[in-house]
């Protein structure tokens, strides 16, 4: 059948009733009783909508449910009468990105990743005058580029708007010094997680900026034990353990969710351990289990609320963290320099590579050194010095120069050295991590959310909650970032950078391409060739001292390998630049598989699923996420029935109404039977630290 028979015949309007949701999620919803993935254009073509903001609706409907972002294109209008007679929206990612756009050599930024690939879905409607309405004249559905999934659909463009009712809760907030970005977090709290606010920070931030309104619109340890029970109800793979002392007031608590299992099983191999934070009620230190994602992003593995910071202590947290960890342990463990943590560590994981924080090194020296000078030689011997006997020549050189002889710190750190100078860690894998940063970069984001000392736990552990859900919106957006454009390429090897590309996350392909880029900087003295192998020796062009790299090809046809004496892939995962050095000279096409360490890669957690089954949470959980779609819906009416006195006294009646009648549903079901009370074992409250 042609488009045009399909306009002669007689087709359904669409009205807000065509539009059905049905409960297993967005991606489900029908038009005449088809779902949207399954819509064709024959299905659309020759539909009549009544107005232009109809047509509109229904597209921008359809395109959150299918996964993409949508543009507007063509319009025209009657000179004569003003009315629209040709509207077009497309994908956004149809076309490309203009020519000029494109020449990256005198930008000082990086150039924004690629989203237009020559995508053909579109809408187009016509106005017809006889039928006095817009009929569809064009629908394709092809798209040359993955769909975004249904969890990430709250980052597309053009879905995210910010209601006004949010713009006036938020401009409320902003009015009792409540900040911008924890005003957004409430948001996401009553809507039931970021993915159903409708719009991200950033967008809140701009509308607050571009519309000035003004709208004026003895328990505690029991119930942190039942907060965490009922997350364990909703989470099955929650882990929980605790400890009593002998009055059976809590000690330790240790805690992590299914979530950071996953991680710790795609990013676990190395750990980051400190406990420093200890503004809770009782003083009680909270020791963080930190890791780096394949986004170089944070990422949280456990938490633990302790006594004390004795061996014993930090012995039981360890042994409570490989348990939950099913006994899987790391592969390099990064401290402060706690000398009980390092005890710990030593009979929990022996044997366990352990590096020492360089900048809490660093700050000690500062103290005890007092000598910009000497601290400067210290800091070259940390490191400069990639090599033990080079290490050892230059330490001996600063005793000597300075007489440290009897400096009782310089003596302690020389028997530290093989868990802190570059020349003795060089060749263990740390992550790119050197220091426990990302651990005091979570604990101020807790000081600032609990901006009062002798905070309860039960007030502690939400907001902790809080911080990992931000963390994990992070890397969702980082994923689908990764995961919805490409690169533009900068570097002269295109080959092996668009390999990198397509496997790397964006943060880890910014790295490679700075090796590549300083392949253009190295000189191959000399190449030699033996039976098995071809041997690169490469030097710096612009710096004579650097030492000269042995780079070693396995010219295996199955599986090629290629080690280098620097030892950069060996301790960070990432090629260097003497190794893409070899593969420009080998002629390859895509880095080997050798060199890829898939825990940088798109594909990390290929591996893991995590899914939440609707039909198998529990009552609570629905419960939750019952009264977050109450709360939204709520604030929309709230803000709606304000702005007028009338609508004002119709919702206090109907309300009002509404409360006796739903307070009757409750009674009736709360006298069919009480729920017992789940904390029978009470244990008590930790004795409160005094000021």
């Amino acid at each position: 059948m042609s488009s045009q028979d399909a306009l002669d015949e007689p087709q359904p309007e669409i009205s807000d009733t065509n539009l059905q949701e049905s409960e297993s999620g967005i991606n489900q919803l029908e038009y005449n009783g088809i779902r949207y993935d399954k819509l064709a254009p024959e299905d659309i073509i020759g539909v009549k909508f009544v107005t232009v903001e109809a047509a509109e609706t229904f597209y921008y409907a359809y395109a959150k449910a299918m996964g993409f972002d949508v543009r507007k294109d063509d319009k025209r209008t009657s000179a004569r009468t003003g009315r629209v007679t040709i509207r077009k929206w497309v994908c956004s990612a149809e076309g490309e990105r203009l020519e000029k756009y494109m020449d990256n050599n005198n930008n000082v930024r990086m150039p924004k990743k690629l989203t237009r690939c020559h995508c053909p879905c579109l809408f187009k409607v016509r106005y017809f005058k006889e039928k006095n309405s817009y009929v569809v004249v064009d629908f394709k559905t092809d798209h040359s580029h993955d769909l975004a999934q249904p969890q990430e659909s709250h980052f597309l463009r053009s879905h995210r708007s910010v209601p006004d009712s949010h713009l006036a809760l938020a401009t409320s907030m902003r009015r009792v010094s409540i900040k911008t970005c924890h005003a957004y977090q409430y948001m996401a709290n009553i809507s039931g997680g970021f993915a159903n606010v409708g719009f991200k920070m950033k967008d809140l931030y701009n509308k607050l900026d571009s519309s000035q309104r003004e709208i004026v619109l003895e328990g505690d340890a029991k119930a942190t034990l039942a907060y965490l029970e009922g997350k364990a109800a909703e989470d099955k793979k929650l882990f929980c353990k605790y400890s009593t002392d002998e009055s059976n007031r809590l000690a330790n608590l240790f805690w992590r969710d299914s979530t950071s299992l996953l991680d710790y099983c795609c990013f676990g191999d190395v750990l980051v351990f400190d406990s420093t934070y200890k503004t809770n009620h009782y003083g009680k230190p909270l020791v963080l289990f930190v890791g780096s994602n394949n986004h170089l992003l944070t990422t949280i593995f456990g938490f633990a609320l302790l006594v004390d910071e004795t061996v014993e202590t930090y012995t039981w947290v360890l042994q409570m963290f490989l348990e939950s960890m099913e006994g899987k342990k790391p592969l390099g463990i990064l401290t402060d320099g706690d000398e009980a943590m390092g005890k710990a560590i030593e009979l929990v994981v022996p044997g366990c590579p352990h590096r020492l924080c360089t900048w809490h090194i660093s700050k000690n020296a500062q103290k005890n050194l007092r000598n910009p000078e000497i601290v400067a030689e210290f800091r070259r011997c940390m490191f400069d010095e990639t090599t033990p006997c080079g290490f050892e020549q230059r330490w001996r050189a600063m005793v000597e120069k300075y007489g440290l002889h009897n400096r009782n710190w310089v003596k302690m750190m020389y028997d530290k050295r093989e868990k802190w100078a570059e020349a003795f860690v060089s060749g263990h894998f740390f992550a790119r991590m050197r220091s426990t940063q990302r651990c005091e970069g979570m604990n101020r984001y807790v000081k600032d959310s609990l901006s009062f000392s002798g905070v309860k736990l039960i007030e502690l552990i939400p907001q902790l909650d809080k911080a990992l859900e931000r963390l994990r919106n992070k890397v969702a957006e980082e994923d689908f970032r990764s995961n919805n454009s490409a690169h533009v390429l900068s570097t002269q090897l295109r080959q092996l950078e668009k390999h990198a590309s397509t496997i790397y996350t964006d943060n880890v392909f910014q790295l490679i391409c700075v090796e590549i880029d300083r392949v253009g900087g190295l000189i191959t003295s000399r190449i030699m060739h033996l039976n098995s192998c071809r041997v690169y020796i490469t030097s710096s062009y612009n710096n004579d001292e650097e030492k000269e790299c042995t780079t070693t090809y396995y010219h295996r046809e199955s599986d090629p390998r290629v080690v280098c004496s620097c030892k950069l892939y060996e301790c960070e995962g990432i090629p260097c630049s003497h190794l893409f050095n070899v593969m420009k000279h080998e002629r390859m096409r895509e880095i080997p598989l050798s060199l890829v360490l898939k825990r940088w890669t798109k594909q990390a957690k290929s591996e893991f699923h995590s899914t939440v089954s609707k039909e198998n949470m529990p009552s609570e959980a629905v419960r939750l996420a019952r009264h977050g779609d109450l709360s939204y819906l709520s604030s929309r009416i709230s803000y709606l029935a304000s702005q007028t006195k009338e609508g004002t006294d119709i919702l206090k009646k109907e309300l009002s109404r509404l409360e006796s009648i739903l307070g009757d549903v409750l009674k009736q079901q709360k006298d069919v039977g009480d729920s017992p009370d789940p904390c029978n074992n009470i244990v008590r409250d930790p004795i409160r630290r005094q000021p």
